[in-house]
């Protein structure tokens, strides 16, 4: 007898390891249902500075896993047509991996998908590398603005 996939209900709750990660998950969904009004009316840095926090938390990189899928989660379930905003995304990813000691940057960039439009992106960094994305996926982007784990913007 051959054994299905698990059902994604099941990988969903396999994700969910304490209360505190429905918690997460609770305010993680706050965000994403609140992002997106508040990136019309306010400028970027404004919108780093809001979602800006201390380190809170012990660090944890499973901890660190869980906010970047929620993150993906959140944003897919708030815009289900568009498969979720990657701004909206990378700001809720940014400011809880940092309420947790990671040390994110915010990037966001600009690239081509043809010769006539320009299409943006925005990505959370870890370590260097991007976080719940290939570096393939950003390697068409063009780094325009970078937001280092103090808020501070380094690069412009």
């Amino acid at each position: 007898m051959m054994t299905s996939a698990p059902s994604r209900v099941s990988r969903v709750a396999a994700r969910f390891t304490s209360l505190a990660d429905v918690v997460l998950a609770i305010r993680i969904m706050t965000w994403a249902c609140v992002l997106p009004v508040l990136k019309r009316v306010m400028p970027i840095r404004s919108l780093v500075q809001l979602v800006w926090r201390d380190a809170r938390l012990a660090p944890d990189a499973g901890r660190d896993e869980r906010v970047v899928v929620f993150a993906r989660w959140a944003c897919r379930v708030v815009r289900w047509r568009d498969g979720g905003n990657c701004l909206e995304r990378g700001l809720i990813a940014y400011r809880f991996l940092l309420e947790g000691h990671a040390e994110p940057t915010l990037v966001i960039g600009m690239g081509r998908n043809d010769a006539e439009n320009v299409i943006g992106h925005a990505w959370v960094l870890l370590n260097g590398a991007p976080a719940g994305e290939s570096a393939t996926s950003v390697s068409q982007y063009v780094p325009v603005l970078a937001f280092a784990p103090d808020g501070s913007l380094i690069r412009s």
